[in-house]
């Protein structure tokens, strides 16, 4: 039964205008035609959110796409970071570790999280919005989940000796840490983090020595890398050299010495330089003949320490008298 049927002329009148009044109601504005979205400069809309008003965010989802492909190779080869002269930085929280909290940074290309907002007080040539397979492959992790951001940034500045010499000459106090073949990054990060951490000014990289922009190394380093000058020295010698010319104390790390490290002495050297070799291969011959070498004390029953651990343990015992 029709349910009009037994209405008067007036009631008809009300029930066709509300059924009219229903059909032509306008529907809500769909996703897809809010006035405020991304700009894409690829053709592909990206993540449309406030977040992302007025910028232009590209969107990337497959790990063969060559920014994928340039950040991945930037992450496992040095001599690409080298020649790009770049870095992978992965996470926000790392990228304000580099930079200080508040201070405005620049990225080549910024990769953000399907989820995550772009920070504000980090600016980018490239931005791009990926999902979490593409954020993994970016920053060479196995894990992706939760990771906001994975920017690439102008890598830090590696001095040559004779612009060591020169800025160390200007110094009254220089405190030097020195890598011979250190080869472990995690080790390599810890290293440079503690020498920041006790106001050492410069890490130098002598042969054989991991480079401290691995990305294994950055992390550890926890944001030290941009705030320590590295020298790189092509042999022992040069930076005996180097040295010499300054006037600088070198100290070996050697778990044979016969006398543990005095700090009070130590701390009154000017300018004293702590050199560190690998666990297993140990100094080389050059090192140990040119070095005073110290060890460190210990009451207990251990032959020797990890060298990350040992050189963080020497280095605040050496650290600048003028600190303490």
């Amino acid at each position: 039964m029709s349910p009009a049927r037994g209405l008067t002329p007036l009631h008809r009148a009300f029930v066709v205008t509300a059924r009219l009044s229903r059909v032509s109601a306008p529907s809500r504005p769909s996703h897809s035609s809010r006035s405020h979205r991304a700009r894409v400069t690829t053709g592909t809309r990206a993540h449309d959110d406030d977040d992302d008003d007025d910028v232009d965010v590209e969107r990337v989802t497959s790990v063969d796409n060559a920014a994928v492909k340039h950040f991945a190779r930037l992450c496992k080869s040095k001599a690409y970071r080298d020649e790009r002269g770049s870095v992978v930085l992965a996470s926000s929280v790392l990228v304000r570790e580099c930079f200080g909290v508040g201070r405005a940074r620049r990225a080549k290309t910024l990769f953000v999280g399907e989820r995550a907002r772009i920070p504000e007080d980090i600016s980018a040539d490239r931005i791009v919005r990926a999902p979490a397979r593409v954020m993994k492959k970016c920053a060479g992790v196995a894990n992706g989940d939760g990771l906001d951001v994975v920017g690439e940034f102008e890598a830090p500045k590696i001095t040559g000796g004779g612009e060591f010499v020169a800025g160390a000459k200007r110094r009254r106090t220089t405190r030097v840490l020195a890598l011979e073949g250190v080869q472990d990054p995690g080790n390599v990060g810890t290293l440079v983090r503690t020498a920041v951490a006790f106001g050492w000014e410069y890490v130098a990289l002598l042969p054989g020595t991991c480079d401290p922009f691995n990305d294994k190394a950055m992390r550890a380093a926890r944001g030290a890398t941009f705030r320590v000058d590295f020298v790189a020295f092509d042999s022992f010698e040069e930076l005996a050299r180097a040295g010499e010319e300054l006037g600088m104390k070198l100290y070996a790390a050697e778990p044979s010495a016969e006398r543990d490290v005095d700090p009070e002495r130590a701390q009154g050297v000017e300018r004293a330089c702590l050199v560190l070799g690998t666990e297993g291969k140990g100094l080389s011959e050059e090192a140990l003949r040119a070095c005073e070498p110290v060890a460190v004390p210990m009451s207990g029953d251990m032959e020797s320490l990890n060298v990350g651990v040992a050189g963080s343990v020497l280095m605040y015992l050496m650290k600048s008298g003028a600190q303490c």
